[in-house]
């Protein structure tokens, strides 16, 4: 019985771990092998089916939204009506026209459902501005929208990781590094 590959196993976590160190944007083989010590053929093959198997899924830069002047992360939590669909549909519609919305989730609770925004803006009052001119423009906004508490993310910031890094901190607790 042929045996088959996992995903996620301790050599290729350490690959993942090696890239997070460095920040890689693409992977840097000769980097990857100094941390980790691996075949340059190894680090390849596993890069190569990590990819084909669709967990890495592509390379970016990381940005700091600070130095463009983004400097204002806000969480939204609106009491939405999912029962009313138009509305509902108009409002996901400018969601996704909406470049200041990072995620919109569902959130359902024992008594209602929610929507929870995540925002990036400028300042509070461009966030305020924004949330006014696109969603208040909606016809039955005010009865679609029975509440909204936002809260805004300052500095100091006590614990910052992306997703992604807190994966790999993961899959390395899994494995036991």
């Amino acid at each position: 019985m042929p045996t088959q590959k996992k995903i996620i196993d301790p050599i290729r976590v350490k690959i993942l771990s090696a890239m997070k160190q460095k920040k890689a944007i693409s992977p840097n083989i000769k980097e990857i092998q100094k941390i980790t010590g691996f075949h340059r053929t190894t680090i390849k093959s596993s890069i190569n089916f990590l990819e084909e198997n669709k967990f890495i899924n592509g390379y970016r830069p990381l940005l700091d939204a600070k130095v463009a002047g983004y400097n204002l992360k806000s969480k939204v939590l609106l009491q939405v009506d999912l029962s009313d669909k138009k509305t509902f549909n108009e409002f996901l519609k400018i969601i996704n026209d909406d470049s200041n919305i990072i995620s919109c989730s569902q959130v359902i609770t024992e008594n209602q459902s929610n929507i929870f925004l995540n925002m990036l803006s400028k300042n509070i009052e461009d966030q305020y501005k924004d949330f006014q001119e696109k969603y208040y423009q909606i016809p039955n906004v005010f009865n679609f929208i029975k509440n909204r508490s936002m809260c805004f993310l300052t500095e100091p910031s006590y614990k910052k990781k992306n997703e992604i890094d807190a994966l790999i901190d993961l899959l390395e607790k899994d494995i036991g590094k």
